[in-house]
């Protein structure tokens, strides 16, 4: 007797959980007659631990480099029994580490910044697989669609780009992200005023003259900014 397909991914639940020996006794005792191979369960059980495995290890570096080995260890073999692999996407397997992290932050006495860090590492790998479609031309000023907006405690910007030598200071900052219409990374930088700026241009319709007029700065400051924002792809020009 076969299980039905749903049945069979609702009983994978614990056996993901730890898919030893004993778990996959449990397993089939769920399913009397069941005559799948056992060393076929038993090798689907390795590869999806190795694969969350690697997934998380590609998908937060930085995050695991700021813990060490043994604790990154610990914290996936964590995640993997709280968080059974269901997405048939492998990348989306780690979606779910940030907010692991965050419950998890008190009891194990991680990084106050870890789990503001995964986040940050999520949305980069998020923003660069966006689905949402670069036009390839605008008829006004627009703000770049995969833009996603952060907001933490600490500055992660610099520790980004340090690419995780130090310790991450605290302060409060916020984050743009965004996928460059034409390099198609993602970039990212600590909110500024000249990205405020052209972000609430774009967002309100407002052209350099009315921004010069209102703030009393020159219109060519104006636009030498703006320019270097659409150079970013922060936002897009006609």
């Amino acid at each position: 007797m076969k299980p039905g397909l749903r049945g069979f991914f609702d009983s994978m639940t614990e056996y993901f959980a730890d898919p030893g020996p004993e778990a996959l006794e449990r397993l089939y005792s769920t399913h009397p007659g069941w005559d799948a191979p056992r060393s076929r369960m038993a090798l689907y059980g390795w590869m999806v631990r190795h694969h969350v495995k690697a997934t998380l290890e590609k998908l937060y570096p930085l995050a695991r480099a700021s813990v060490g080995e043994e604790r990154w260890g610990e914290l996936v073999r964590a995640y993997e029994a709280s968080r059974p692999a269901r997405p048939f996407e492998l990348n989306h397997l780690g979606e779910g580490f940030p907010t692991f992290l965050a419950d998890e932050a008190q009891r194990r006495g991680l990084p106050a910044f870890l789990s503001a860090l995964a986040r940050f590492e999520w949305t980069d790998f998020a923003v660069y697989t966006s689905p949402e479609p670069l036009p390839d031309t605008v008829e006004r000023l627009t703000v770049n669609p995969t833009l996603v907006v952060l907001e933490h405690p600490f500055h992660l910007c610099a520790y980004v780009r340090a690419k995780g030598r130090g310790t991450p200071a605290p302060g409060q900052e916020m984050v743009l992200l965004w996928r460059h219409p034409e390099q198609l990374v993602t970039m990212y930088l600590a909110a500024n005023e000249r990205s405020l700026l052209a972000v609430k241009m774009a967002l309100e319709g407002l052209t350099p003259a009315q921004v010069a007029a209102a703030t009393g700065v020159a219109e060519a400051d104006i636009r030498t900014a703006l320019d270097a924002c659409v150079e970013e792809g922060l936002v897009l020009s006609p």
